[in-house]
């Protein structure tokens, strides 16, 4: 069971429009497998990255068989121009020697050490749906779970209950971040977040320790929160012990700024 990130690096007048990319993938989804495009999940997320022209649109693929058909279009692109609201060329198509691209599968996730404590990187503006409104805050719960239903929703192996019931043990031992004004329609606007957050699992036991580590893993694929198909909610784990990983304020601000000022300006 593939997961994959391929990262198409671009050179165009503009940073790419989320809406723009995410109509591409959704056309492809539609021809090839009209009942994944219908899903009540999505099976990819988008991300979008990079400066002065020389911008990256990332694709995330939860889905083996999706990945498979729809890879190939996405490799066709490489020299090509792809014309949404501005033209782009497609400078590559990168599935690695890239810090956003990789290949893993389902069962690779759970190698590696198991803790009790998992930090997350939310590189790109990460928020909730609650009543209605955009909720900032990255709380266990609300992350854990938003992680749970995708991984349930395309894995081989469901997150077990007793499992699901940790996450209310969970704890937030540091935060290091700030909020961000988004707008993920047009005529939307919210708040988001980014930043590191270091998760504590008091207590936890070695199967409870090995899944928080598949879902923090996973992360980097299916993205948290709302709206991953928009470039919201782009995650990477990182280790909380680095202290170098720790001093650079705690998130990638030209990308997250990127990506918060592009969706004010209405993309």
């Amino acid at each position: 069971m593939i997961l994959a990130a391929l990262i198409l690096p671009l050179e165009g007048p503009t940073r790419p429009d989320p809406d723009g990319w995410r109509g591409l993938v959704y056309g492809l989804l539609k021809e090839i497998d009209p009942e994944l495009h219908a899903a009540q999940h999505n099976p990819f997320s988008l991300g979008l990255g990079g400066a002065l022209g020389q911008w990256w649109v990332r694709i995330a693929f939860l889905e083996e068989g999706l990945y498979a058909r729809l890879s190939p279009h996405l490799f066709g692109l490489a020299g090509q121009t792809v014309r949404l609201k501005e033209a782009f060329q497609v400078r590559a198509v990168l599935q690695e020697a890239h810090p956003w691209a990789g290949v893993s599968t389902y069962p690779k996730l759970f190698q590696g050490q198991a803790t009790a404590s998992l930090g997350l990187q939310f590189a790109s503006p990460t928020f909730f749906r609650r009543k209605g409104h955009s909720y900032p805050l990255p709380e266990p719960r609300l992350v854990f779970e938003s992680l749970t239903q995708r991984w349930n929703a395309f894995a081989p192996v469901k997150v077990p209950q007793e499992v699901q019931e940790a996450w209310e043990r969970l704890l937030v031992g540091q935060f290091q971040g700030r909020t961000h004004h988004i707008a993920p329609n047009q005529d939307e606007r919210g708040v988001g977040f980014v930043g590191r957050v270091v998760y504590y699992l008091p207590k936890a036991s070695p199967t409870e320790a090995q899944w928080l580590q598949a879902l923090g893993r996973f992360a980097f694929y299916a993205g948290v929160g709302a709206k991953t198909s928009l470039g919201f909610g782009r995650v990477r784990m990182f280790d909380p012990l680095r202290k170098e990983e720790a001093s650079n304020g705690g998130f990638e601000a030209e990308n997250s700024t990127s990506l918060a000022e592009s969706q004010d300006a209405g993309a």
